[in-house]
């Protein structure tokens, strides 16, 4: 999937959408893809200093964005509204700079009642540079579930 492609299953746009392509895609299980890091990126000319690495948050959130690409290509789920929840254990154990192509790995360990629940990791030239536990749920899925105020008052 190309960025057009990706934007039919995800409600972000630019300039907030930052996952580039989603190579591989398994529903419901895993995805894998990537974001090339321009110098010419908007996240870049919010410093006056030169070279500066990516942002720690953004590194979450193209990790978050490929998280959300297998739920989101399910059965019914396409472009659905998503509201993150946490990025537990989160970790950058190097800096990346512009000019790098990020690779990352998605991989959802539980799907229920609209919480999904897994990791993501990003990789450069096969060295691991960032990764967190993530969840987020789809608030229309999950109201499904709870219980009906109405019948609590009766």
């Amino acid at each position: 999937m190309d960025n057009k492609e990706i934007q039919e299953y995800h409600r972000h746009r630019y300039p907030y959408i930052l996952i580039d392509t989603i190579e591989s895609i398994e529903p419901g299980k895993s995805a894998r893809g990537y974001k090339y890091f321009s110098e010419n990126e908007w996240l870049f000319h919010c410093s006056s200093k030169e070279n500066q690495p990516v942002p720690f948050t953004m590194l979450i959130e193209v990790l978050t964005e490929a998280f959300l690409m297998p739920v989101l290509t399910l059965d019914d789920n396409k472009g659905k509204i998503t509201n993150f929840i946490s990025a537990d254990e989160a970790h950058v154990y190097a800096d990346v700079y512009p000019g790098a192509r990020l690779e990352v790995r998605a991989e959802v360990k539980s799907w229920r009642r609209g919480v999904a629940v897994g990791c993501a990791w990003g990789y450069i030239d096969g060295k691991l540079v960032c990764d967190a536990k993530l969840k987020f749920v789809i608030p229309e899925i999950m109201e499904q579930f709870r219980p009906n105020a109405s019948k609590k008052a009766g």
